[in-house]
């Protein structure tokens, strides 16, 4: 039988309806300037919302995460997906989700495949139910679409759409070739469901302005902003039902949620997916290094770097409740049987992390991991290029044009006055061409020349002296250091790095580009940040309280 033509209507309505209501968003237009501090004059205290779009739709590891929090089991649907672009570092800008045609056919597909394993699994279908089906099972349906659509679309139906999904169950039965009619019915409406605009976009409706003439959104917009902000994934009961009574209505009431999901595990998922952007994560996988110079290494050994960093990152925020001074600094470590040696600790290491103090005069914080040193570097010796400009764009925000598309990234050979790897970099970048962009990116790669090319301490390199020296600017400070840690020291203590942390923060959680509004809420950000210390909780409870999570600004819309 062909069920094709009327499922694949419905996406193409749904997809339309969301396309239709984005386009409201200037998406056309200019795109928004990523310079915070353009044409702008901040009063203390005073801040105005950003231009937020109304529909934003999931992030793979979303749709997979609220999958997983729908059914209560981690079905991993968006694998055969095609990628998510990124657009100022993060795949969750709004301004790269869109559906494709390829995508449309995709959630299609993966909408059949959950329905039809929810129903067949019967562990699955026994928590989805609310209810024991009897007689027709038409009263239970009901119940299931009430309670599961509120779910899925982040706040209870509207009677049109309940209307809708009954009729929907009524058209199942005999749709597919097994099951009892209540079973086929219950697959349709998850099908339809799940291929719905108010389930793949984030939609937000409300439209009065109040007294600033911006718009304040409702309980359920706040709560879903609230959860895939902290969670990656849905609201649960305790958030809708707070969104119901009207408890985020207000700062204090928004707050009390952003604790209590914070002390949640969940949270791990939006922190390990912020972090795994920010820090190039994605490069630690399937490292390759020469096993003549290396012996061992393989993918065992980069996958420890990556759950490292990982587990690194948890501890910090959410054990530790750290700051940024921390993430950058502690000299802890997370390590196994791959990662001791080197780190060059002993012990009767497995496979298994263990929490392992280390050598505070060698490792501090995330950039003297072996993960960040390892990745950022080549197959058989080190990159002060590659590891300084991580430094500028990721720690300090700096603005670095790409290199020309011809130029010549051949080192000079080791020979004559040219005995170490600083000294191949500083002869390659000497030309005047080279050097307003290198006299940015050299001296913060220089910083790491102690660590090898898999991230070992090292005295020195072949026999002759590492110079781990440097110079550079850092805003309007003039940073002097010798060696990682001595750096990485500093730029935690910096406020640009603070900054630069927070900003990603800001565009991360907010799903876009910064625009010229966001100025000002970031001053304030950063000035409350910094009276506190730089806590990063109190970093994602603070984004949660500014005018720009709350509310949303008027769309300019051509005329």
């Amino acid at each position: 039988m062909n069920r094709s033509t009327p499922r694949m209507l419905l996406v193409a309505l749904a997809l339309s309806s969301a396309a239709a209501c984005s386009g409201s968003t200037g998406d056309g237009g200019p795109d928004p300037v990523d310079e915070p501090g353009v044409e702008v004059q901040c009063a203390p205290g005073v801040t105005a919302p950003g231009p937020t779009p109304r529909l934003t739709r999931l992030t793979h590891a979303q749709y997979d995460n609220t999958i997983r929090d729908l059914f209560g089991k981690d079905m991993k649907a968006s694998a055969s997906f095609l990628a998510d672009p990124a657009f100022e570092g993060f795949d969750n800008n709004a301004k790269g989700l869109i559906v494709s045609d390829r995508l449309a056919r995709d959630y299609r597909r993966a909408a059949e495949a959950i329905a039809a394993d929810v129903v067949v699994d019967q562990a699955v279908l026994g928590k989805v139910l609310p209810c024991a089906p009897e007689g027709d099972g038409a009263a239970c349906a009901r119940q299931l679409i009430q309670a599961l659509g509120k779910r899925v679309y982040r706040r209870p139906l509207s009677a049109e759409q309940e209307e809708a999904y009954v009729a929907a169950y009524a058209r199942g039965d005999g749709l597919f070739e097994s099951g009892t009619p209540f079973e086929q019915g219950i697959r349709h409406v998850i099908e339809v469901m799940l291929q719905s605009p108010h389930f793949l976009y984030r939609v937000e409706l409300s439209e009065a302005l109040d007294s600033e003439q911006i718009i304040p959104l409702d309980g359920h917009e706040v709560a879903t902003r609230l959860s895939y902000l902290l969670w990656n994934s849905l609201p649960d009961d305790a958030l809708l039902a707070a969104a119901a009574g009207g408890a985020l209505g207000t700062p204090a009431g928004i707050e009390a949620e952003a604790r209590r999901m914070l002390a949640d595990s969940r949270a791990v998922s939006a922190l390990s997916d912020f972090h795994r952007q920010w820090l190039h994560m994605s490069r630690y996988a399937d490292l390759s290094k020469d096993p003549a110079l290396y012996e061992g290494f393989d993918a065992s050994v980069s996958s420890a770097m990556l759950a490292e960093t990982q587990a690194f990152i948890r501890h910090v925020i959410l054990e530790m409740e750290g700051d940024y001074r921390t993430l950058m600094t502690s000299s802890v470590g997370f390590v196994n049987d791959k990662l001791a040696p080197i780190y060059g600790v002993e012990g009767s290491f497995t496979g298994e992390l263990v929490e392992t103090p280390l050598d505070p005069a060698v490792r501090a914080g995330l950039l003297t991991q072996a993960g960040f040193l390892s990745s950022h570097a080549f197959f058989d010796k080190t990159s002060p290029i590659h590891r300084g400009v991580f430094i500028q764009r990721q720690i300090l925000c700096a603005d670095l044009r790409d290199p020309p598309a011809n130029i010549n990234t051949e080192l000079p050979p080791l020979q004559g006055e040219i005995r170490t790897t600083r000294d191949q970099v500083e002869a390659h970048t000497s030309p005047a061409s080279c050097s307003s962009c290198h006299d940015m990116i050299n001296p913060p790669g220089f910083a790491f020349e102690h660590f090898d090319a898999v991230g070992r301490y090292r005295a020195d390199e072949g026999g002759e002296p590492i110079d781990a020296t440097g110079t550079m600017k850092v805003g309007e400070t003039e940073m002097r250091f010798d060696g990682a840690i001595d750096f990485v020291t500093q730029l935690a203590e910096s406020p640009v790095a603070q900054r630069c942390y927070l900003t990603n923060w800001y565009r991360y959680g907010n799903a876009r580009q910064l625009s010229r509004e966001d100025a000002c809420t970031i001053d304030d950000l950063d000035a409350k940040l910094a009276a506190s210390g730089y806590n990063i909780k109190e970093l994602l409870v603070a984004l949660t309280q500014t005018k720009t999570f709350r509310y949303r600004a008027v769309e300019e819309v051509d005329q």
